[in-house]
């Protein structure tokens, strides 16, 4: 049955793909973006939805105070507003798994949470406003890895990586070679969410993460690979990391969801 589901972020990277593919699968869809309505600031919403999935959010890197400061106005207040303004039986937040403690143990959504830089920081903060409004049993928290895949913004690692192997320009890595990052495809997020619509709710907090992890140095490599560049590499910071992988079995057993792209066919998707 078609369902009335209101996206916030719906112009972002993940909203324009959820957006099209719940409305190829018949449901009514509400587009909230910036050009429409500033979330830091009050407002109402006449309707009232099945699903509300709040993925507007501030995550541009900034230093200082003013970053924090802005980040807590999207990320916090924003989301403070939006839920004040739309009335859904069922709210869905994507947060990060960047609000955890990376202490090289596998992490679930029991570990230890220790958001670290700003970004992570609001992002902890407006799952506490979502909780503090939201009946527990109408939210649902996301907590996901790096999601990546074409059409994210430019100013990310891969695309920069790609446009920089393919105009020949050596490639400058600025985390340490042997950071691990674990990559999920935009398309799987959007498979979850999918699901969540069609199950007709749930409730709780749950990873979304893939098994699909590669180092910044065979990131590198792999780029050059599939480009054909001959960008040499640079590797500029030699400090020791801290691998602690994200696992997803709880959402994989609430939801039957499992992250089914490969690191291979994510960058080969960039070509």
């Amino acid at each position: 049955m078609a369902a009335k589901i209101l996206v916030t972020g719906a112009n972002g990277f993940i909203g324009k793909v959820l957006c099209r593919r719940l409305i190829e699968l018949g449901h009514e869809v509400s587009a909230l973006t910036r050009e429409a309505q500033d979330i830091t600031k009050p407002f109402a919403l006449k309707d009232e939805f099945d699903f509300v999935f709040h993925l507007a959010a501030h995550n541009i890197t900034h230093v200082g105070d003013k970053g924090a400061d802005l980040y807590h106005l999207v990320n916090v207040e924003g989301t403070r507003n939006v839920l004040k303004a739309a009335k859904a039986k069922h709210s869905v937040f994507l947060s990060t798994a960047k609000v955890y403690f990376a202490e090289g143990k596998p992490i679930t959504e029991d570990s230890p949470l220790l958001p670290l830089k700003e970004y992570e920081k609001s992002k902890l903060a407006a799952e506490n406003v979502c909780t503090d409004i939201l009946d527990s049993k109408d939210l649902l928290i996301f907590r996901a890895v790096n999601i990546v895949g074409k059409g994210q913004p430019e100013k990310a690692v891969i695309p920069v990586l790609f446009q920089k192997a393919a105009a020949g320009e050596p490639l400058e890595i600025f985390g340490p070679k042997d950071s691990v990052l674990q990559l999920l495809y935009v398309e799987d997020v959007v498979d979850a969410f999918v699901k969540v619509v069609e199950k007709g709710g749930l409730s709780g907090i749950y990873n979304l993460s893939s098994s699909g992890n590669i180092t910044l140095g065979e990131l590198a490599v792999a780029i050059k690979d599939l480009t054909g560049s001959k960008s040499e590499i640079r590797f500029v910071n030699k400090d020791k990391t801290i691998f602690s992988e994200v696992l997803s079995g709880k959402v994989e057993k609430a939801l039957g969801w499992k992250a089914r792209t490969t690191v291979r066919e994510i960058l080969e998707g960039y070509c």
